[in-house]
């Protein structure tokens, strides 16, 4: 084997093992974002004179660093065009069943939170066709994407049997996960142009330095406004089976849904906070007979909340009913017994939370606010 050959094999080697550890570490960054912000927030002890709301605090988040473990660039674009050509490859024979692609729920493209790359083909573009080449853009790295077709004066989903003029896909600039990074949004860009080249379309995209500014602002506007209040029912006795607890939720008008949380809901399906297993894990149907807890957690999520519906009112509401039917203690993250007194007082420091979502433009439960909070 001559020098060359070696070389060539030890840099093949170097280029895996960058390339593993990149997607290990963002792996277990993503898994550590998303714990941290399930995890239920702490609520003031009844003890406090005045309990500050500290469940209200932003739940602060830190963008992954990508410089330091990302591949090279070559290897990079390398391996982002055979994705891609895979992607589009796999998903041709499945187009024609592919009625629509729906847009972020209840979102339209929003200017104040949307960085928008606009496609025009040089020729009408076909649903189907258009469908076919971009439905892997559904993300650029932790952001969602919508993509839209244009047709005269009308936006609407790319639907099939439609001929579009032009396709605008809408990057959101920030949620929960953070701001939109250089790294993502270079990295989809890149992608994005290939796929014009295969149209052929002409693409017109916002500067980098621009929307990445924007997109840190736009993080930074929202962290003070993120806020979640959690109240738990600690088991005064031996606990209670799920299938107990589960009965109670549904007589309250508590729906299960697949991610183990009960949620409550307004007349038009949206959330007004949650019931979760305290204890860890998550409420199955198929399992609740024989799941066990001593403790349960309602979560409210204050910017996801319509402040219309009394959200925190209800809550404490169904605490108290709840506390009485499993002989529960309502209690703080501490054990400290949650007083009347002590939830009220809460409930007060919560409005200006809502006050200042409405004057930054995202009222709590607004599709905005829906769609940065999520």
């Amino acid at each position: 084997m001559s020098d060359l050959q070696l070389s060539l094999i030890v840099l093949a080697l170097i280029a895996i093992a960058a390339i593993w550890l990149f997607n290990t570490l963002m792996e277990h960054r993503r898994t550590r974002v998303f714990e941290q912000r399930m995890k239920p927030r702490v609520v003031p002890s009844a003890a406090d004179a005045e309990p500050a709301v500290r469940a209200a605090e932003p739940t602060l988040r830190s963008e992954p660093s990508f410089a330091e473990h990302a591949p090279s660039g070559e290897v990079a674009e390398t391996l982002m065009a055979e994705a891609f050509a895979e992607v589009e490859d796999a998903a041709a024979p499945a187009v024609a069943a592919q009625a629509e692609v729906a847009p972020t729920q209840g979102m339209t493209i929003d200017d104040q939170i949307h960085a928008i790359v606009t496609l025009e083909p040089e020729s009408l573009l076909s649903g189907e066709r258009a469908w076919s080449l971009l439905h892997a853009f559904r993300h650029a790295g932790r952001q969602p994407v919508m993509l839209v077709g244009v047709r005269g004066d009308l936006q609407e989903p790319i639907r099939a049997g439609q001929r579009y003029e032009a396709v605008l896909v809408a990057v959101q600039l920030a949620n929960r996960s953070g701001p939109l990074n250089e790294i993502e949004w270079s990295e989809f860009v890149a992608a994005l142009q290939h796929v014009c080249e295969q149209i052929p379309a002409s693409c017109e995209i916002p500067e980098m330095r621009e929307t990445t500014t924007r997109a840190r602002a736009l993080d930074a506007q929202c962290v003070p406004l993120d806020a979640q209040i959690g109240i738990n029912l600690a088991s005064t006795q031996n606990g209670w089976s799920g299938e107990h607890v589960a009965a109670l939720a549904r007589d309250h008008g508590m729906v299960l849904r697949p991610d183990g949380r009960f949620y409550a809901l307004d007349d038009e399906g949206v959330t007004l906070f949650v019931l979760q297993n305290g204890d860890g894990g998550a409420f199955r149907a198929d399992t609740l007979e024989a799941q066990q807890t001593s403790r349960l957690t309602l979560l409210l999520d204050v910017p996801r909340a319509p402040q219309a519906q009394r959200p925190f009112e209800r809550l404490v509401d169904l605490a108290q009913v709840l506390a009485k039917a499993l002989d529960a203690a309502i209690v703080d993250d501490e054990s400290h017994t949650l007083t009347p007194a002590a939830l009220a007082s809460i409930g007060r420091q919560i409005e200006p939370v809502y006050a200042k979502l409405v004057a930054a433009g995202m009222p709590a439960g607004s599709p905005r606010a829906l769609a940065l909070f999520g």
